[in-house]
């Protein structure tokens, strides 16, 4: 997890171990552009009312480390406590920013209440519209990424590679992939 980077993270952070004005002081505190959604009606399988939380997404200047990332949300803990034990990486962006709400097709077919438009927060020049624009330097994060996870994984074969792709990433990522296909089809190639 330390060694992951990536320009967007979220978290999920719980008010019982936040700072008690979070609300009013998240734009000093972490800086950063952000955008989160109080969830405080979801339910269990079982239909039990979910302990309340927080789904925070924050946007970095550049790419950086779940270190730091961590350390940035880490400053909405009050004394003493942890607000958050995880964050990740955003894969697609406009896919957590829905998420945030609820409104995607998986916590649609999941059944998952729906948060109005209205509850999800936005501060410090968050911009949805300016994050969805691939960047030449993010595709080539993205591939960088793509291309250890195949390594990792030690895909032989460039459809149990493309087919991964298309279960684990979003649709920049499968573009991407298809737009270099030889690349990684070359690199499937070499691990065999």
């Amino acid at each position: 997890m330390s060694g992951e980077k990536s320009k967007y993270w979220v978290g999920v952070l719980y008010p019982e171990n936040m700072i008690s004005d979070w609300e009013d002081v998240i734009a000093e505190k972490i800086q950063l552009p952000f955008a989160y959604c109080v969830h405080n009606r979801d339910v269990d399988s079982e239909k039990e009312k979910r302990k309340e939380h927080v789904h925070l997404m924050i946007v970095f200047r550049n790419t950086t480390t779940y270190n730091h990332a961590m350390s940035v949300y880490q400053t909405l803990s009050a004394e003493g406590k942890s607000c958050t034990n995880k964050i990740e990486r955003v894969f697609s962006v406009r896919g957590k920013y829905n998420y945030l709400i609820h409104d995607t097709d998986d916590c649609r077919k999941k059944k998952k209440v729906l948060y109005d438009k209205t509850l999800r927060i936005e501060g410090n020049g968050f911009d949805i519209g300016l994050y969805e624009q691939v960047s030449v330097d993010e595709q080539e994060e993205m591939i960088d990424n793509m291309s250890e996870v195949i390594m990792e994984c030690g895909f032989t074969n460039f459809f149990e590679a493309f087919a991964y792709v298309k279960d684990h990433y979003d649709k920049d990522h499968v573009r991407l992939f298809r737009r270099n296909s030889g690349f990684f089809e070359r690199l499937t190639r070499g691990l065999y």
